[in-house]
């Protein structure tokens, strides 16, 4: 009766340990994905400071506040087409493609849980024009190649911040690998469901 337990202990400990490393494969899993919103953009240097380091891009400046709105736009032309709409004007100036402030908002506020001050960006590639409400822009600007992805291999939990590493691949040929990376998020709430929103990322080249 005894050997029936501890077999039966066993199992249930075998089987709770795997339960425990699929979920911990599907977390790394969700990491490279959320790593990945802003690599496949080319975000690849950047904090949300204010100031420091020249050679890194400051999104707590409030001068580099067009680089989130192109992260709010583009971030939606590449996975939420759902969201972009066609110019329905004769001669569309400013672009054929179509996006709500409140959708480019969200976006940023999802990922970098900052605010967005809407305006135009023109005379530096991708011009885009805030109309008051949409943003008018060419969808082919937000479109590169290669894209490169992020595959997270090591994690560092702290108190409030967790810290991501690993290496970018490209992601039509995953042999093809240039540089590692290491991400800083914070964990955070959006819609009810746990995330991070990110802190910082640095990539070093090979």
């Amino acid at each position: 009766m005894k050997r029936k337990i501890l077999v039966g202990i066993m199992i249930f400990l075998l089987a709770s340990s795997a339960f425990g490393a699929v979920k911990q494969t599907e977390e790394i899993k969700r990491m490279g994905i959320f790593i990945s919103n802003f690599t496949e953009l080319g975000l690849y240097q950047f904090d949300l400071e204010e100031d420091g380091n020249p050679d890194i891009l400051h999104l707590g400046d409030p001068h580099t506040m067009d680089e989130l709105i192109h992260f709010g736009i583009g971030h939606n032309v590449i996975n939420n087409k759902k969201l972009i709409t066609k110019c329905t004007k004769k001669n569309c100036e400013y672009g054929p493609s179509l996006i709500s402030a409140k959708n480019v908002a969200a976006s940023v506020k999802k990922y970098f849980d900052l605010e967005v001050k809407h305006f135009s960006i023109e005379g530096d590639a991708p011009e885009v024009h805030y109309d008051g409400k949409n943003y008018h822009f060419n969808a082919a600007n937000y479109r590169s190649d290669p894209i490169y992805y992020a595959e997270v291999q090591e994690v560092k939990r702290g108190k409030k911040i967790i810290t991501m590493s690993g290496e970018l691949y490209n992601i039509k040929d995953k042999s093809d690998r240039p540089g590692t990376f290491t991400a800083k998020a914070k964990p955070y709430k959006w819609n009810k469901k746990d995330t991070w929103a990110i802190l910082s990322l640095q990539v070093e080249w090979y």
